[in-house]
């Protein structure tokens, strides 16, 4: 019979893998659709994933996915030029489908000019640029 401690452990447990599978999915669409943010979700994936499941927490520091959103930019502290012209490019390309799609609609285009300004603002300025 499990005590009080080891079931509140397990809810917590579970709680934590929830959040994570939620930020997981959210962090996965975030790679199509810009207006997610994949690397905060990843990263609150990766840190609920620590606190619920050792061996999912170890898969997902493995995973493709993973290794080719964050795990680059954590590894190197920058990016390479090449990098954040494709970031650019397809952050672009989809805001620019988006404005289509919504060209009567003032408050969707001025959020997703907010958010593509963010973009080009965070690869101009805040991320650095790796050198070869």
């Amino acid at each position: 019979m499990k005590t009080t401690a080891q079931h509140r452990y397990a809810v917590v447990r579970y709680v934590f893998l929830t959040i994570a599978a939620i930020s997981f999915g959210l962090g996965t669409v975030g790679i199509v659709l810009p207006m997610l943010p994949t690397v905060p979700f990843y990263m609150l994936t990766l840190f609920c994933l620590a606190r619920g499941s050792e061996r999912f927490h170890k898969k997902f520091l493995e995973s493709d996915l993973y290794q080719r959103t964050v795990g680059a930019y954590e590894r190197n502290k920058a990016l390479s030029v090449r990098a954040k012209l494709t970031i650019l490019a397809s952050v672009s390309t989809i805001m620019a489908i988006g404005a289509y799609f919504s060209r009567n609609i003032s408050t969707a285009l001025i959020v997703m000019a907010i958010v593509w300004i963010a973009h080009v603002i965070a690869l101009t300025c805040v991320v650095k640029t790796k050198n070869k």
